[in-house]
Protein backbone atom coordinates (compact mmCIF):
# COMPACT_ATOMS: atom_id res chain seq x y z
CA UNK A 1 0.00 0.00 0.00
CA UNK A 2 3.07 2.15 0.89
CA UNK A 3 4.55 1.50 -2.52
CA UNK A 4 1.51 2.29 -4.86
CA UNK A 5 1.06 5.71 -2.90
CA UNK A 6 4.99 6.33 -3.04
CA UNK A 7 5.12 5.76 -6.84
CA UNK A 8 1.38 7.65 -7.94
CA UNK A 9 3.36 10.56 -5.63
CA UNK A 10 6.62 10.10 -8.11
CA UNK A 11 4.52 10.20 -11.27
CA UNK A 12 2.34 13.40 -10.28
CA UNK A 13 5.97 15.00 -9.56
CA UNK A 14 7.27 13.93 -13.15
CA UNK A 15 3.78 14.91 -14.78
CA UNK A 16 3.85 18.46 -13.43
CA UNK A 17 7.63 19.29 -14.31
CA UNK A 18 6.90 17.56 -17.95
CA UNK A 19 4.21 20.43 -18.21
CA UNK A 20 5.99 23.49 -16.50
CA UNK A 21 9.06 22.36 -19.31
CA UNK A 22 6.27 22.12 -21.98
CA UNK A 23 4.83 25.57 -21.18
CA UNK A 24 8.37 27.23 -21.23
CA UNK A 25 9.29 26.02 -24.35
CA UNK A 26 6.06 27.27 -25.66
CA UNK A 27 6.57 30.49 -24.74
CA UNK A 28 10.28 30.63 -25.80
CA UNK A 29 9.03 29.49 -29.64
CA UNK A 30 6.09 32.08 -29.14
CA UNK A 31 8.57 34.90 -28.60
CA UNK A 32 11.10 33.93 -31.11
CA UNK A 33 8.12 34.07 -33.63
CA UNK A 34 7.32 37.58 -32.19
CA UNK A 35 11.10 38.91 -32.44
CA UNK A 36 11.78 37.06 -35.41
CA UNK A 37 8.72 38.85 -37.52
CA UNK A 38 9.54 42.26 -35.95
CA UNK A 39 13.28 41.96 -36.97
CA UNK A 40 12.61 40.54 -40.74
CA UNK A 41 9.99 43.96 -41.03
CA UNK A 42 12.62 46.20 -39.29
CA UNK A 43 15.44 44.90 -42.04
CA UNK A 44 12.77 45.03 -44.72
CA UNK A 45 14.50 46.99 -47.66
CA UNK A 46 12.64 49.10 -50.26
CA UNK A 47 13.57 50.35 -53.12
CA UNK A 48 12.89 53.97 -54.79
CA UNK A 49 13.29 55.03 -58.27
CA UNK A 50 14.55 58.47 -58.42
CA UNK A 51 13.89 61.56 -60.72
CA UNK A 52 17.70 61.85 -61.85
CA UNK A 53 17.52 65.48 -62.63
CA UNK A 54 15.28 67.47 -60.77
CA UNK A 55 17.12 69.87 -58.48
CA UNK A 56 16.47 71.31 -55.95
CA UNK A 57 13.95 68.39 -54.98
CA UNK A 58 15.62 65.56 -55.93
CA UNK A 59 18.90 64.45 -58.33
CA UNK A 60 21.36 62.08 -58.56
CA UNK A 61 25.28 63.35 -58.20
CA UNK A 62 28.07 61.44 -58.44
CA UNK A 63 25.97 58.30 -57.71
CA UNK A 64 24.33 59.58 -54.25
CA UNK A 65 21.01 61.02 -53.72
CA UNK A 66 20.59 64.25 -53.33
CA UNK A 67 18.11 67.24 -53.08
CA UNK A 68 15.05 67.47 -51.02
CA UNK A 69 13.97 64.06 -51.64
CA UNK A 70 17.01 62.79 -49.62
CA UNK A 71 16.32 64.62 -46.38
CA UNK A 72 12.92 63.76 -45.97
CA UNK A 73 14.50 60.16 -46.59
CA UNK A 74 16.57 60.57 -43.64
CA UNK A 75 13.11 60.92 -41.42
CA UNK A 76 11.50 58.17 -43.06
CA UNK A 77 14.59 55.93 -42.11
CA UNK A 78 14.22 57.23 -38.46
CA UNK A 79 10.18 56.85 -38.47
CA UNK A 80 9.45 53.99 -40.23
CA UNK A 81 11.10 50.33 -39.49
CA UNK A 82 12.48 50.02 -43.27
CA UNK A 83 15.50 50.18 -44.80
CA UNK A 84 15.78 51.97 -48.53
CA UNK A 85 17.80 50.99 -51.83
CA UNK A 86 17.80 53.61 -54.42
CA UNK A 87 17.32 52.23 -57.81
CA UNK A 88 18.91 54.52 -60.38
CA UNK A 89 17.64 55.57 -63.77
CA UNK A 90 19.27 58.26 -66.10
CA UNK A 91 15.61 59.97 -66.66
CA UNK A 92 12.39 60.96 -65.15
CA UNK A 93 10.22 59.10 -68.17
CA UNK A 94 12.35 55.86 -67.69
CA UNK A 95 12.10 56.26 -63.94
CA UNK A 96 7.87 55.97 -64.53
CA UNK A 97 8.43 53.34 -66.57
CA UNK A 98 10.46 51.46 -63.64
CA UNK A 99 7.46 51.81 -60.94
CA UNK A 100 4.59 50.46 -64.23
CA UNK A 101 6.91 47.76 -64.19
CA UNK A 102 6.82 47.21 -60.70
CA UNK A 103 11.21 47.64 -60.64
CA UNK A 104 10.74 49.49 -57.48
CA UNK A 105 8.71 49.99 -54.81
CA UNK A 106 8.07 53.49 -54.41
CA UNK A 107 9.22 57.29 -55.66
CA UNK A 108 9.70 59.62 -52.88
CA UNK A 109 8.31 63.39 -54.28
CA UNK A 110 5.46 63.14 -57.02
CA UNK A 111 2.11 64.85 -57.68
CA UNK A 112 -0.89 62.65 -57.92
CA UNK A 113 -2.80 62.78 -61.17
CA UNK A 114 -5.40 60.45 -62.72
CA UNK A 115 -2.97 58.71 -65.53
CA UNK A 116 0.01 58.18 -62.46
CA UNK A 117 -3.13 56.72 -60.03
CA UNK A 118 -3.90 53.68 -62.68
CA UNK A 119 0.02 52.32 -61.76
CA UNK A 120 0.67 53.94 -58.36
CA UNK A 121 -0.94 54.68 -54.82
CA UNK A 122 -0.42 57.95 -52.64
CA UNK A 123 0.69 59.06 -49.19
CA UNK A 124 -0.88 62.08 -48.16
CA UNK A 125 1.31 65.42 -49.12
CA UNK A 126 3.99 66.29 -47.29
CA UNK A 127 5.92 69.71 -48.95
CA UNK A 128 3.76 72.12 -50.96
CA UNK A 129 5.66 74.31 -54.18
CA UNK A 130 4.38 77.51 -56.13
CA UNK A 131 4.55 76.35 -60.37
CA UNK A 132 5.10 79.38 -62.05
CA UNK A 133 5.95 81.44 -65.87
CA UNK A 134 9.04 82.33 -67.32
CA UNK A 135 9.73 84.53 -70.46
CA UNK A 136 11.51 87.07 -71.77
CA UNK A 137 11.31 90.60 -69.67
CA UNK A 138 9.56 92.01 -72.98
CA UNK A 139 6.50 90.02 -72.00
CA UNK A 140 4.16 91.78 -69.89
CA UNK A 141 3.53 90.25 -66.19
CA UNK A 142 1.15 87.01 -66.94
CA UNK A 143 -1.65 86.33 -64.07
CA UNK A 144 -1.94 82.76 -64.63
CA UNK A 145 -2.12 80.19 -67.61
CA UNK A 146 -4.87 82.18 -69.31
CA UNK A 147 -2.70 84.80 -69.87
CA UNK A 148 -0.44 83.26 -72.11
CA UNK A 149 -2.95 83.24 -75.12
CA UNK A 150 -1.62 82.06 -78.37
CA UNK A 151 2.36 81.83 -76.87
CA UNK A 152 3.77 78.96 -77.49
CA UNK A 153 4.32 77.24 -73.74
CA UNK A 154 7.33 75.16 -72.75
CA UNK A 155 6.16 71.83 -69.95
CA UNK A 156 8.71 69.03 -69.62
CA UNK A 157 7.71 65.08 -70.79
CA UNK A 158 6.28 63.13 -68.06
CA UNK A 159 5.44 66.31 -65.45
CA UNK A 160 2.21 66.66 -63.80
CA UNK A 161 1.66 69.72 -65.56
CA UNK A 162 1.95 68.22 -68.96
CA UNK A 163 -1.20 66.35 -67.74
CA UNK A 164 -3.20 68.80 -66.01
CA UNK A 165 -2.32 72.21 -68.38
CA UNK A 166 -3.77 70.31 -71.89
CA UNK A 167 -7.33 69.27 -70.00
CA UNK A 168 -7.90 72.78 -68.16
CA UNK A 169 -7.07 74.37 -71.40
CA UNK A 170 -7.20 72.34 -74.44
CA UNK A 171 -6.76 75.18 -76.60
CA UNK A 172 -2.97 75.62 -75.10
CA UNK A 173 0.21 75.52 -77.23
CA UNK A 174 2.73 73.45 -75.96
CA UNK A 175 5.71 72.08 -76.83
CA UNK A 176 7.29 69.06 -75.05
CA UNK A 177 10.61 69.37 -73.62
CA UNK A 178 12.93 66.70 -72.13
CA UNK A 179 14.59 68.65 -68.90
CA UNK A 180 14.19 71.86 -67.31
CA UNK A 181 17.39 73.32 -68.39
CA UNK A 182 16.66 72.37 -72.18
CA UNK A 183 12.87 74.52 -71.69
CA UNK A 184 14.74 77.66 -70.10
CA UNK A 185 17.13 77.68 -72.67
CA UNK A 186 14.31 77.42 -75.19
CA UNK A 187 12.83 80.45 -73.70
CA UNK A 188 16.57 82.50 -74.00
CA UNK A 189 16.63 81.68 -77.45
CA UNK A 190 13.09 82.78 -78.89
CA UNK A 191 11.92 78.62 -79.68
CA UNK A 192 9.26 79.12 -77.55
CA UNK A 193 7.57 82.02 -75.15
CA UNK A 194 6.83 80.63 -71.72
CA UNK A 195 7.98 78.17 -69.73
CA UNK A 196 6.14 76.38 -66.89
CA UNK A 197 7.46 74.69 -64.11
CA UNK A 198 8.35 74.74 -60.16
CA UNK A 199 9.50 78.33 -58.72
CA UNK A 200 12.12 76.60 -56.65
CA UNK A 201 14.31 74.24 -59.55
CA UNK A 202 13.73 77.10 -61.58
CA UNK A 203 14.71 79.57 -59.91
CA UNK A 204 17.79 77.06 -59.36
CA UNK A 205 18.49 76.18 -62.84
CA UNK A 206 18.44 79.90 -63.96
CA UNK A 207 21.11 80.55 -61.41
CA UNK A 208 23.39 77.74 -62.39
CA UNK A 209 23.42 78.42 -65.90
CA UNK A 210 22.73 82.07 -65.85
CA UNK A 211 20.11 82.94 -68.03
CA UNK A 212 19.92 86.69 -66.59
CA UNK A 213 17.88 87.55 -69.67
CA UNK A 214 14.80 85.69 -68.20
CA UNK A 215 12.28 86.84 -65.42
CA UNK A 216 9.59 84.58 -63.65
CA UNK A 217 7.08 86.36 -64.94
CA UNK A 218 4.25 85.20 -63.31
CA UNK A 219 2.44 82.37 -61.23
CA UNK A 220 -0.32 79.82 -62.16
CA UNK A 221 -3.09 77.76 -60.02
CA UNK A 222 -1.66 74.39 -60.15
CA UNK A 223 0.10 73.68 -56.89
CA UNK A 224 2.56 71.11 -56.33
CA UNK A 225 1.45 68.76 -53.45
CA UNK A 226 4.49 66.78 -53.55
CA UNK A 227 3.66 62.70 -52.26
CA UNK A 228 5.37 59.64 -51.64
CA UNK A 229 4.03 56.91 -54.63
CA UNK A 230 3.78 53.15 -54.16
CA UNK A 231 3.42 50.78 -56.88
CA UNK A 232 0.28 48.77 -56.33
CA UNK A 233 1.83 46.00 -54.44
CA UNK A 234 2.84 48.13 -51.90
CA UNK A 235 0.11 49.94 -51.32
CA UNK A 236 -0.18 48.61 -47.47
CA UNK A 237 3.11 51.01 -46.35
CA UNK A 238 0.87 53.99 -47.00
CA UNK A 239 -0.77 53.81 -43.09
CA UNK A 240 3.00 53.46 -41.64
CA UNK A 241 4.47 56.44 -43.88
CA UNK A 242 1.24 58.37 -43.31
CA UNK A 243 1.83 57.99 -39.66
CA UNK A 244 5.57 59.21 -40.42
CA UNK A 245 4.56 62.59 -42.12
CA UNK A 246 2.45 63.49 -39.62
CA UNK A 247 5.09 63.23 -36.93
CA UNK A 248 7.44 65.78 -39.22
CA UNK A 249 7.39 68.91 -36.90
CA UNK A 250 7.34 72.20 -38.69
CA UNK A 251 11.04 72.83 -37.66
CA UNK A 252 12.35 70.26 -39.58
CA UNK A 253 10.07 71.31 -42.82
CA UNK A 254 11.57 74.59 -42.72
CA UNK A 255 14.96 73.97 -42.10
CA UNK A 256 14.96 71.64 -45.34
CA UNK A 257 13.10 73.98 -47.10
CA UNK A 258 15.70 76.89 -46.28
CA UNK A 259 18.41 74.67 -47.08
CA UNK A 260 17.20 73.91 -50.93
CA UNK A 261 15.95 76.83 -51.78
CA UNK A 262 18.15 79.82 -50.73
CA UNK A 263 20.04 80.24 -53.83
CA UNK A 264 22.52 82.97 -54.66
CA UNK A 265 24.35 84.52 -57.88
CA UNK A 266 28.20 84.48 -57.05
CA UNK A 267 30.92 84.95 -59.81
CA UNK A 268 34.32 85.35 -59.87
CA UNK A 269 36.35 87.85 -61.33
CA UNK A 270 39.76 86.27 -62.90
CA UNK A 271 42.56 88.20 -62.62
CA UNK A 272 44.90 85.52 -64.62
CA UNK A 273 45.38 87.87 -66.89
CA UNK A 274 47.33 90.04 -65.17
CA UNK A 275 49.85 87.53 -64.84
CA UNK A 276 50.37 87.54 -68.35
CA UNK A 277 51.51 90.93 -68.55
CA UNK A 278 54.68 91.90 -69.90
CA UNK A 279 53.96 95.76 -70.73
CA UNK A 280 55.98 98.72 -69.11
CA UNK A 281 54.88 100.30 -65.62
CA UNK A 282 52.92 102.76 -65.98
CA UNK A 283 50.85 100.65 -68.68
CA UNK A 284 50.34 98.17 -66.34
CA UNK A 285 49.01 100.38 -64.02
CA UNK A 286 46.70 101.91 -66.25
CA UNK A 287 45.47 98.73 -66.95
CA UNK A 288 45.33 97.68 -62.96
CA UNK A 289 43.14 100.78 -62.39
CA UNK A 290 40.94 100.14 -65.53
CA UNK A 291 39.68 96.42 -64.37
CA UNK A 292 39.38 97.68 -60.84
CA UNK A 293 36.34 100.13 -62.57
CA UNK A 294 35.30 97.15 -64.12
CA UNK A 295 35.18 94.66 -61.47
CA UNK A 296 33.53 97.57 -59.00
CA UNK A 297 31.32 97.74 -61.70
CA UNK A 298 30.39 93.85 -62.25
CA UNK A 299 30.38 93.56 -58.48
CA UNK A 300 27.62 96.30 -57.92
CA UNK A 301 25.86 94.66 -61.17
CA UNK A 302 25.90 91.23 -59.10
CA UNK A 303 24.57 93.11 -55.70
CA UNK A 304 22.00 94.89 -57.32
CA UNK A 305 20.87 91.46 -59.02
CA UNK A 306 21.01 89.66 -55.48
CA UNK A 307 18.35 92.38 -54.42
CA UNK A 308 16.29 91.96 -57.43
CA UNK A 309 16.37 88.12 -57.08
CA UNK A 310 15.50 88.64 -53.26
CA UNK A 311 12.68 90.78 -53.98
CA UNK A 312 11.44 88.94 -56.68
CA UNK A 313 11.74 86.22 -54.05
CA UNK A 314 9.74 88.28 -51.40
CA UNK A 315 6.80 88.83 -53.65
CA UNK A 316 6.81 85.57 -55.11
CA UNK A 317 6.60 84.71 -51.58
CA UNK A 318 3.48 87.09 -50.80
CA UNK A 319 2.16 86.23 -53.75
CA UNK A 320 2.48 82.15 -53.12
CA UNK A 321 0.75 82.28 -49.83
CA UNK A 322 -2.24 84.79 -51.24
CA UNK A 323 -2.45 82.20 -53.90
CA UNK A 324 -2.72 79.13 -51.49
CA UNK A 325 -5.47 81.18 -49.81
CA UNK A 326 -7.32 82.33 -52.84
CA UNK A 327 -6.89 78.36 -54.11
CA UNK A 328 -8.20 77.20 -51.11
CA UNK A 329 -11.42 79.77 -50.48
CA UNK A 330 -14.11 81.06 -52.14
CA UNK A 331 -14.00 84.10 -53.34
CA UNK A 332 -17.29 85.57 -52.06
CA UNK A 333 -17.83 83.94 -48.68
CA UNK A 334 -14.30 83.41 -48.07
CA UNK A 335 -15.13 80.13 -46.74
CA UNK A 336 -13.40 76.90 -48.32
CA UNK A 337 -14.03 76.39 -51.82
CA UNK A 338 -15.70 72.32 -52.90
CA UNK A 339 -11.87 71.49 -54.21
CA UNK A 340 -10.08 72.09 -50.63
CA UNK A 341 -13.00 70.57 -48.69
CA UNK A 342 -12.67 67.34 -50.71
CA UNK A 343 -8.85 67.25 -50.16
CA UNK A 344 -9.26 67.33 -46.38
CA UNK A 345 -11.86 64.96 -46.43
CA UNK A 346 -9.91 62.46 -48.08
CA UNK A 347 -7.58 62.98 -45.07
CA UNK A 348 -9.24 62.70 -42.67
CA UNK A 349 -11.54 59.58 -44.07
CA UNK A 350 -8.48 57.92 -43.91
CA UNK A 351 -7.63 58.38 -39.92
CA UNK A 352 -11.30 57.68 -39.33
CA UNK A 353 -10.56 54.48 -40.96
CA UNK A 354 -7.26 53.90 -39.59
CA UNK A 355 -8.55 55.01 -35.92
CA UNK A 356 -12.10 53.49 -35.90
CA UNK A 357 -13.93 56.59 -34.92
CA UNK A 358 -16.88 58.59 -36.45
CA UNK A 359 -17.43 62.10 -37.89
CA UNK A 360 -20.54 63.45 -38.95
CA UNK A 361 -20.80 65.64 -42.35
CA UNK A 362 -23.86 68.66 -42.79
CA UNK A 363 -25.14 69.92 -46.32
CA UNK A 364 -26.90 72.98 -45.70
CA UNK A 365 -29.10 74.78 -48.34
CA UNK A 366 -30.84 78.35 -48.20
CA UNK A 367 -34.81 78.12 -48.65
CA UNK A 368 -36.28 80.41 -51.69
CA UNK A 369 -32.51 81.68 -52.03
CA UNK A 370 -34.05 82.05 -55.16
CA UNK A 371 -36.43 84.54 -54.91
CA UNK A 372 -34.03 86.89 -52.96
CA UNK A 373 -32.31 87.17 -56.28
CA UNK A 374 -35.06 87.13 -57.96
CA UNK A 375 -36.76 90.07 -56.04
CA UNK A 376 -33.49 91.91 -55.19
CA UNK A 377 -30.82 91.78 -57.28
CA UNK A 378 -27.58 89.65 -57.29
CA UNK A 379 -26.29 92.56 -54.85
CA UNK A 380 -28.04 91.49 -52.53
CA UNK A 381 -28.26 87.51 -52.76
CA UNK A 382 -24.27 87.91 -52.55
CA UNK A 383 -24.87 89.86 -49.52
CA UNK A 384 -26.57 87.46 -47.97
CA UNK A 385 -24.14 84.77 -48.83
CA UNK A 386 -21.90 86.81 -47.07
CA UNK A 387 -23.82 87.72 -43.84
CA UNK A 388 -25.14 83.63 -43.46
CA UNK A 389 -21.16 82.45 -43.74
CA UNK A 390 -20.60 84.96 -41.18
CA UNK A 391 -23.23 83.28 -38.67
CA UNK A 392 -22.11 79.91 -40.24
CA UNK A 393 -18.68 80.31 -39.01
CA UNK A 394 -19.79 81.75 -35.10
CA UNK A 395 -21.54 78.73 -34.61
CA UNK A 396 -19.10 75.86 -36.02
CA UNK A 397 -16.61 74.71 -32.87
CA UNK A 398 -12.47 74.53 -33.73
CA UNK A 399 -11.97 71.91 -35.70
CA UNK A 400 -14.74 72.07 -37.93
CA UNK A 401 -14.63 72.78 -41.65
CA UNK A 402 -16.90 75.08 -43.60
CA UNK A 403 -16.68 74.97 -47.44
CA UNK A 404 -19.28 76.40 -49.93
CA UNK A 405 -20.11 73.52 -51.83
CA UNK A 406 -22.07 75.31 -54.69
CA UNK A 407 -24.58 78.42 -55.28
CA UNK A 408 -26.34 78.71 -52.08
CA UNK A 409 -25.36 74.99 -50.61
CA UNK A 410 -22.65 74.65 -47.99
CA UNK A 411 -21.22 72.05 -46.36
CA UNK A 412 -19.29 71.11 -43.11
CA UNK A 413 -16.94 68.09 -41.82
CA UNK A 414 -17.74 67.71 -38.19
CA UNK A 415 -14.60 65.49 -37.13
CA UNK A 416 -15.22 62.92 -34.02
CA UNK A 417 -18.61 63.78 -33.63
CA UNK A 418 -21.89 61.67 -33.27
CA UNK A 419 -25.65 61.76 -35.06
CA UNK A 420 -26.45 63.38 -31.69
CA UNK A 421 -24.42 65.70 -31.27
CA UNK A 422 -24.00 67.23 -35.15
CA UNK A 423 -27.82 67.42 -35.04
CA UNK A 424 -27.80 69.51 -31.98
CA UNK A 425 -25.70 71.64 -33.28
CA UNK A 426 -27.44 72.30 -36.73
CA UNK A 427 -30.45 72.91 -34.33
CA UNK A 428 -28.08 75.89 -32.97
CA UNK A 429 -27.73 76.96 -36.28
CA UNK A 430 -30.78 77.14 -37.57
CA UNK A 431 -31.47 79.11 -34.64
CA UNK A 432 -28.84 81.60 -35.01
CA UNK A 433 -30.22 82.23 -38.75
CA UNK A 434 -33.82 82.84 -37.54
CA UNK A 435 -32.40 85.48 -35.02
CA UNK A 436 -30.41 86.90 -37.77
CA UNK A 437 -31.89 90.39 -39.54
CA UNK A 438 -30.17 89.65 -43.17
CA UNK A 439 -30.11 92.52 -45.86
CA UNK A 440 -32.67 94.74 -46.65
CA UNK A 441 -34.36 92.96 -43.14
CA UNK A 442 -34.51 89.53 -45.55
CA UNK A 443 -36.26 86.70 -42.84
CA UNK A 444 -33.91 83.66 -44.24
CA UNK A 445 -34.05 79.95 -43.27
CA UNK A 446 -32.31 76.87 -44.04
CA UNK A 447 -32.44 73.05 -44.54
CA UNK A 448 -29.68 71.22 -42.81
CA UNK A 449 -29.36 67.28 -43.90
CA UNK A 450 -26.80 64.84 -41.81
CA UNK A 451 -24.97 61.76 -42.08
CA UNK A 452 -22.30 59.81 -39.96
CA UNK A 453 -20.07 58.04 -41.02
CA UNK A 454 -20.07 54.39 -40.53
CA UNK A 455 -17.85 50.80 -40.58
CA UNK A 456 -16.75 50.11 -44.19
CA UNK A 457 -17.98 53.42 -45.75
CA UNK A 458 -16.54 55.66 -48.77
CA UNK A 459 -16.41 59.25 -48.85
CA UNK A 460 -18.91 59.42 -51.87
CA UNK A 461 -21.47 57.67 -50.17
CA UNK A 462 -21.19 59.31 -46.91
CA UNK A 463 -21.34 62.66 -48.79
CA UNK A 464 -24.19 61.29 -50.93
CA UNK A 465 -26.39 60.41 -47.42
CA UNK A 466 -25.96 64.02 -46.36
CA UNK A 467 -27.52 65.08 -49.55
CA UNK A 468 -30.26 62.52 -49.43
CA UNK A 469 -31.12 64.02 -46.30
CA UNK A 470 -30.89 67.64 -47.17
CA UNK A 471 -33.37 66.83 -49.83
CA UNK A 472 -35.73 65.15 -47.38
CA UNK A 473 -35.68 68.20 -45.14
CA UNK A 474 -36.33 70.30 -48.70
CA UNK A 475 -38.83 67.76 -49.64
CA UNK A 476 -40.95 68.18 -46.22
CA UNK A 477 -41.31 72.07 -46.27
CA UNK A 478 -37.56 73.02 -45.76
CA UNK A 479 -36.87 75.18 -42.55
CA UNK A 480 -36.02 71.75 -40.48
CA UNK A 481 -33.31 69.19 -39.93
CA UNK A 482 -33.41 65.79 -40.99
CA UNK A 483 -30.62 62.81 -40.24
CA UNK A 484 -29.67 59.97 -43.03
CA UNK A 485 -31.27 56.63 -40.67
CA UNK A 486 -28.30 54.15 -41.34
Amino acid sequence: MFNRYYATGIIKQHLTFAIQVLRGFTLSLALLCVFGAFAQEKNQQLTFCVDPDWMPFEGVINGQHTGIASDYLEIFKQLTPYSFTIKPSPSWHQTIEQLQSNACDLTLMLNRTTEREKFLSFSMPYFFGPNVLVSKPNIPFMQGLPAIGDMTLGVVSGYRLLEEIPRNYPEMKLKIMDSEAQGLKAVEQGEIDVYAGSLYSINLTINQLELETLKINGWISLQDQLRIGFTKANAHLIPAFNQAIDQITSKQHNTILNKWTNVKIVKQTDNTLLYYLTASAAIIFFIFLWRSLVNMKVFAALHDKNQELEKIKEELTKANKNLEYRSFHDNLTNLYNRHYFMSTVKDHFNNVLRHQCISAIMMIDLDFFKKINDEHGHNVGDKVLQQFSTVLSQVLRAGDIAARWGGEEFIVLLPKTTKVDSIALAQRLVKAVDETAFELNIHLTISVGVSQSTANDDIASWIERADTALYQAKNEGRNCIKAFAV
